[in-house]
């Protein structure tokens, strides 16, 4: 993770530089960097409890570690002040659960990250602050690990999906300059993974970041 977060930085750095020398009239190209913190929505300690009790494993008990760093990567082009079309490549982040139960344990660990392209639809209130909106779509490879120990058996211990899911998010945006521009956004991830990984995974994420116009 401290990787993740360095690789933005210089990223933020060369970007910044880069836009120093980017003409005064524009071309409608952008791009962003942001990072923060997701949560897993559905992950929690209470429905694995439950799940494995239905599937015969007794007195179970779960812990569900369910936040975790995310970081996007965003280009885009601006048509006008309202409207702009942005991709995206971004890791949700992993998040993981540890059930006691008689006889041995059972643990799972999800990942997600994939690429998407959203509509971002923008409000500007002031010159300098706008409020903005984002539906798209994103083709995310949700991961998932399952291992077990003591007398426990699992049928399976890994699973792997490529899915379409959904993206939506609200933000707020504040030009420093005509070259730079922070946001703080939340998002929401919709129908990732499938029955192979546990079953669909769906996470919020509260974010950061810089936007560098060309």
């Amino acid at each position: 993770m401290k990787k993740s977060i360095i690789s933005l930085a210089a990223l933020a750095i060369v970007a910044s530089a880069a836009t120093a020398h980017a003409q005064q009239n524009g071309s409608g190209f952008y791009a962003g960097v942001a990072i923060g913190q997701s949560k897993a929505t559905n992950v929690t300690e209470g429905d694995v409890s439950d799940f494995l009790r239905r599937n015969g494993y007794l007195n179970p008990v779960t812990s569900a570690d369910r936040k975790d760093t995310t970081y996007r990567f965003t280009g885009g082009y601006q048509f006008n002040p309202n409207v702009a079309v942005e991709a995206i490549y971004t890791d949700i982040g992993s998040f993981g659960t540890r059930s006691s139960v008689t006889g041995g344990s059972v643990n799972a660990d999800y990942n997600a990250k994939g690429f998407g392209i959203d509509l971002v639809l923008s409000a500007p209130m002031t010159e300098q602050f706008s409020v903005f909106g984002r539906v798209g779509a994103i083709q995310a490879k949700t991961e998932a690990a399952f291992s077990s120990s003591g007398v426990v058996g699992l049928s399976f211990v890994q699973g792997s999906k490529t899915k379409t899911g959904q993206h939506f998010g609200l933000g707020l945006q504040y030009n420093l300059s005509r070259e730079l521009a922070v946001r703080g956004e939340v998002e929401r991830f919709r129908k990732l993974g499938d029955a192979s990984t546990g079953g669909d995974l769906e996470a919020d994420a509260v974010n950061v970041g810089l936007i560098f116009r060309f």
